[in-house]
């Protein structure tokens, strides 16, 4: 009596997981990553690291330094080969800080680390957001970091055998918003502002949009203890391993600097204490400053326009450092 209804459980699970291998190249490959864009990149950075392509420079940040770091436009102006942009669009300080120290470096084994923020990163409310706690409780984190679990482990495993459990979450209808899962290179640069006009593309809607999450993020601007306390920490580490530091204040908007509840006052202050950071942990700090509207999206992310202008602003600061 018991053992039908087993039999035919086995059946449809064995039927199921035929289906999906067979299925499975009309469905996008799932992320074990907090974000697609991570998953992407932390795949091009294995496949680098076993390949045994040399990595000079690795560029690390947020989505600002993920769309300004085009590794072939710092080569054709002769900042040399060797160069991965590491950066994740959506995250904040202090999984940039994990990310870059316990992931990219231990793997790509750099010469040279550019870290691009902006005054953002200083503010105590990105310490809050879930971007943080997703990536905190990711098993795929875990086991990149080598303090995978038992449970982590076995869930590793089923991934790799069965493709119905790696599939899963392909099947089930999702009712959230949309995933930011930009286009890369090959070298890691996100080409998903490349072509965009400032508040122009995606109309009124995408610009009230924008405008009103970047003033949301500065939302009560201060710079935060734990915020120069990680970020302090991060440089040194880098330091300490005998990597070369640059600290760059990615170039900003005139807009961005007036969302500040203090305006320019509040920027300048950021601005100082990325420099006393920088000084306080072997690093060299450069303020690209305010740029013209001309060459952004919108008042954070450059388009394709000021991305070669910052290959041609940071490809002497690379032959310097």
């Amino acid at each position: 009596m018991v053992g039908a209804p087993l039999l035919v459980a086995v059946a449809v699970l064995v039927l199921a997981e035929g289906t999906m291998r067979v299925g499975r190249s009309y469905l996008a490959t799932p992320s074990v990553w907090p974000a697609p864009e991570m998953q992407k990149k932390y795949d091009q950075i294995v496949a680098r690291a076993a390949s045994g392509q040399r990595t000079e420079v690795v560029l690390v940040g947020d989505s600002l330094m993920d769309v300004a770091g085009d590794p072939a436009g710092l080569k054709a102006v002769g900042a040399g080969g060797g160069i991965y942009n590491a950066s994740v669009a959506g995250e904040t300080l202090p999984t940039i800080a994990e990310w870059t120290t316990k992931v990219v470096v231990p793997r790509l084994h750099p010469k040279v680390v550019v870290v691009g923020l902006s005054s953002n990163e200083l503010n105590p409310s990105v310490l809050t957001l879930p971007s943080v706690a997703a990536y905190d409780a990711s098993r795929a984190v875990r086991a990149a970091e080598g303090t995978a679990s038992l449970a982590d482990r076995g869930d590793a495993l089923l991934r790799r055998w069965s493709m119905l459990y790696r599939y899963r979450a392909s099947l089930r209808p999702s009712f959230g918003p949309p995933v930011f899962d930009p286009p890369l290179s090959r070298d890691g640069h996100d080409l998903a502002f490349a072509s965009l006009k400032y508040l122009q593309d995606g109309g009124v809607k995408r610009s009230r949009l924008v405008i009103s999450s970047v003033i949301a993020g500065l939302k009560g601007f201060a710079v935060g203890p734990k915020n120069v306390a990680i970020l302090q920490a991060m440089l040194t580490t880098l330091h300490g391993q005998g990597i070369r530091v640059l600290l760059v204040a990615m170039p900003a908007t005139a807009d961005l600097v007036s969302f500040h509840p203090d305006g320019a006052a509040d920027y300048r202050r950021a601005m100082a204490s990325f420099a006393a950071i920088a000084r306080r942990s072997g690093a060299r700090f450069e303020d690209a400053g305010v740029w013209p509207v001309t060459e952004f999206a919108d008042p954070v992310h450059l388009n394709g326009v000021g991305t070669v202008r910052f290959s041609s602003y940071l490809a002497p600061l690379l032959r310097q450092t």
